[in-house]
């Protein structure tokens, strides 16, 4: 990478797990903890962290964690392979914080595969989104 003609920058650049943003060395990434205990890293913009649900794999029940970092509306919206909803979870006015919503796929008959979930968030500030794979088998 160069700045002008016959200077190149000496960052070591590095990429930041799960966002494909390339940083240099002494950028720290954010780190919240979500519902499960785990850590996860956290982009300024966004006023949650979504998780990975558990378990993964599951067999039709499964949880979704979460951490809004300011007060919101949430919906949770899967997805199959081909970008249709098959389901969706609306929650309004849930306070900042570790949160979690637990699905129940039993009733909708989905075949086992790969299907996506989606969360969307509903602030004062706007709507962000946040998206993550499943596996049901």
């Amino acid at each position: 990478m160069t700045d002008a003609p016959g200077y190149v920058t000496p960052y070591d650049m590095t990429t930041v797990p799960g966002s494909g943003c390339a940083v240099t060395p002494d950028v720290m990434p954010w780190h919240h903890r979500t519902g499960d205990g785990t850590n996860a890293p956290r982009t300024a913009d966004s006023p949650f962290v979504l998780g990975q649900n558990y378990p993964n794999p599951h067999t039709g029940e499964t949880t979704v964690p979460f951490t809004l970092l300011i007060a919101a509306d949430v919906h949770l919206d899967l997805f199959d392979q081909l970008g249709r909803k098959m389901a969706g979870v609306v929650r309004k006015g849930r306070s900042a914080g570790p949160q979690n919503i637990k699905l129940n796929l039993n009733g909708l008959g989905l075949p086992a595969g790969d299907y996506i979930y989606r969360l969307q968030v509903s602030t004062r500030f706007g709507i962000y989104q946040q998206a993550k794979s499943m596996t049901i088998v």
